[in-house]
């Protein structure tokens, strides 16, 4: 039985040449596959084993592989209807390379391309917001302009479906949630994107910004769900108002002032309004209290405690499109916004901008290393040389990350009542990584410096000039 190869490369009827993927393969890791060698992509992949299928997809990905990047991407046609989130960097399906629904579909992208004067290799990504910036240009690629922060699966909060593809913790998600404020505030001053029209207002949790929001009635005096709601009856003859159970006589009513029968032919009664009754306390009220449990981390608040989030459309500018398509945003835009790393300056202006408004109520936890290697060239584009262990330390998009003076910075935001158990994982993962990459660099040295820690109410620049000094 001849066996199958892990991939090949076909030739369509347009001369595109195609990487056929039928089993999980490593492209940005399989020597003998170039950037050059292949013009798209077919995974041919069925297995019972669906995360198997969904690896094979990720390694091939024109969004997450660097060989892959931006290239058309189909897949079996008996993979549809069973991708879930993933069908999002799917261009389409088919039941082989010849299929022309596939064919067809390559010559439109790479069509769409050429009209926007779209750079197809580009550097590869080394932080969160280089990340962004590719999801962008990979929409744009696609000839999709427009987008919302509409709720999609697994982002409850909002965005545009494509960014469900950026690997993410849900306990990042409220610094998700900045970063894409910051990110699309940018985008509409540089006129990259207009807003074209509002969808709807969300509600989200002021402590971990997500909107797993379970909403009870309760009590004005004890704060009690255990309510009791009846009918208020207004009988006309004597003018009473009164709970409809202080009328109930032997299952008819009757009147508790003037002892007459309330008739149901000839109506001389109406029913006005409602009243509860507490079943903890015994208050009677006619309006009730709302109180909200977020079903993330059980805080209890007020409907009046609720952030607001406007879902709203927008659509990339020309001016936008022509930026994206040739990656000019990796100049304009600022990361002082983003995790991941960063200069000084912007790692410095994220903790301005954090607590400018006074709302923040997270800690910002700082931990400083002293490392010593030798400086190799900048492969982040900036003025600074940076030591090459910054370059694993560039996934770790749970933390800010900058360099000054010898001395790596990491800064996580941390919940109140979490700063211990977060100071702990934060150390323990760090030594972690400095201790991997001391493993395989003789000429590496480490020492964890200060852990500092900023509550909000303090003077941010008494706090920048104090405790993040070399």
């Amino acid at each position: 039985m001849k066996e199958t190869k892990k991939y090949h490369i076909e030739t369509n009827s347009m001369h595109r040449r195609i990487l056929v993927v039928n089993d999980v393969v490593d492209v940005d890791k399989t020597d003998e596959l170039e950037f050059e060698d292949f013009d798209a992509i077919y995974v041919n992949v069925i297995d019972p084993v669906r995360d198997r299928v969904m690896l094979a997809m990720r390694l091939a990905s024109p969004l997450q592989s660097e060989k892959c990047r931006f290239k058309p991407c189909f897949v079996t046609q008996r993979l549809q209807g069973w991708l879930g989130p993933a069908k999002v960097i799917v261009d389409g399906y088919a039941s082989s390379t010849a299929d022309e629904r596939m064919t067809h579909g390559i010559e439109d992208i790479y069509n769409n391309m050429r009209r926007i004067n779209f750079m197809l290799g580009t550097p590869p990504v080394t932080t969160h917001a280089e990340e962004i910036f590719r999801l962008c240009r990979y929409a744009i690629s696609r000839g999709n302009y427009t987008f919302s922060s509409q709720p999609t699966p697994g982002i409850n909060s909002g965005y545009m479906a494509l960014y469900e593809r950026i690997l993410w913790g849900q306990k990042q998600e409220a610094m998700q949630q900045e970063e894409r404020k910051y990110f699309l505030d940018q985008m509409l001053k540089l006129g990259y994107i207009r807003r074209t029209r509002f969808i709807e207002r969300l509600h989200i949790c002021p402590h971990c910004h997500r909107s797993d929001l379970l909403f009870f009635e309760s009590c004005p005096r004890c704060k009690s769900s255990d309510l009791r709601m009846e009918h208020v009856i207004h009988h006309f003859r004597c003018a009473n108002v009164a709970p409809e159970s202080a009328y109930e006589s032997d299952g008819e009513l009757r009147c508790p002032k003037c002892k007459h029968m309330l008739r149901h032919i000839g109506v001389d009664y109406d029913k006005p309004s409602v009243v509860y009754t507490c079943g903890s306390c015994g208050d009677s009220f006619m309006y009730s209290d709302m109180k909200v449990v977020c079903a993330n981390d059980r805080k209890v608040m007020s409907t009046e405690e609720l952030l607001p989030l406007d879902v709203e459309e927008y659509e990339f500018t020309p001016d936008g499109i022509r930026a994206f398509a040739s990656y000019d945003v990796h100049l304009t835009i600022s990361q002082t916004g983003f995790y991941g790393y960063s200069s000084m300056r912007d790692f410095k202006d994220y903790i301005r901008m954090t607590y400018k408004d006074g709302r923040q109520t997270d800690l910002m936890l700082v931990a400083k290393f002293k490392v010593n290697q030798s400086a190799q060239p900048n492969i982040y584009g900036g003025d600074e040389d940076l030591p090459p262990i910054i370059e694993p330390l560039k996934r770790l998009h749970n933390y800010k990350i900058a360099l000054s003076g010898g001395y790596i910075y990491f800064l996580q935001r941390v919940a109140p009542g979490k700063l211990s158990t977060a100071r702990e994982r934060m150390l323990f993962e760090l030594r972690s990584e400095f201790d991997d990459f001391k493993d395989i660099h003789d000429d590496f040295s480490y020492s964890v410096g200060e852990v500092t820690v900023y509550n909000p109410g303090e003077d941010v620049e008494d706090f920048l000039q104090n405790k993040l000094q070399a």
